[in-house]
């Protein structure tokens, strides 16, 4: 029985290779997981909720995403979708949908620059939302209420295409908050 296991390992081995590619049309390997280069000031609880948040991107993962944005947040822009006939899936949907390239089979978000937003301003950042609708004034105190801390968090994020050699930076600076309360660290976005 060990004799013929060992060939069988042996026949496995012999087919799939064992060594290096070495030829030109070797694809590059798609890092599994997200890489964070995160500021020392950034606290460890939002640089695992940004990289949960944009994992559940990558990977397709609504349960995972919607898990992780502030129930406020959900319930309105819930609202606000549905009279644009949206839904929240179909935003998340959309959101994976701004990572496509023409060309591209596929991609994999590879890593992400992490640090504090030089200089947040709540107020400015929460009146985009009731500006637009989206948010009651209400709504915005509730979400303020239920916060034990506020993060400002400034990020980019790399992305390898498939069949290229090296990730390129596909968001830059960009900006979200994070709310830490009673169930843990949301998003809103």
């Amino acid at each position: 029985m060990k004799k013929k296991v060992s060939a069988l390992l042996t026949a496995a081995v012999l087919l799939t290779g064992c060594g290096s590619d070495t030829s030109s049309e070797a694809k590059p390997q798609i890092p599994d997981g997200i890489t964070m280069h995160t500021a020392e000031d950034v606290g460890s609880e939002y640089a695992d909720a940004i990289k949960a948040y944009f994992t559940a991107l990558d990977q397709n993962d609504y349960k995972a995403y919607s898990a992780l944005v502030h129930p406020v947040y959900a319930e309105a822009f819930s609202e606000y979708l549905a009279k644009k006939d949206s839904t929240l899936k179909d935003n998340f949907n959309a959101q994976r949908k701004r990572f496509d390239e023409d060309g591209y089979a596929g991609w994999r978000i590879t890593d992400i620059t992490l640090s504090k937003y030089a200089k947040p301003d709540y107020d400015y950042y929460f009146s985009r939302f009731t500006d637009a609708g989206i948010l009651t004034d209400e709504q915005v105190q509730a979400v303020k209420d239920s916060a034990w801390e506020t993060e400002d968090l400034e990020f980019s994020v790399g992305v390898l295409y498939e069949g290229d050699p090296e990730p390129v930076t596909v968001f830059s600076a960009q900006e979200m908050i994070l709310f830490k309360t009673a169930d843990g660290v949301r998003v809103f976005g």
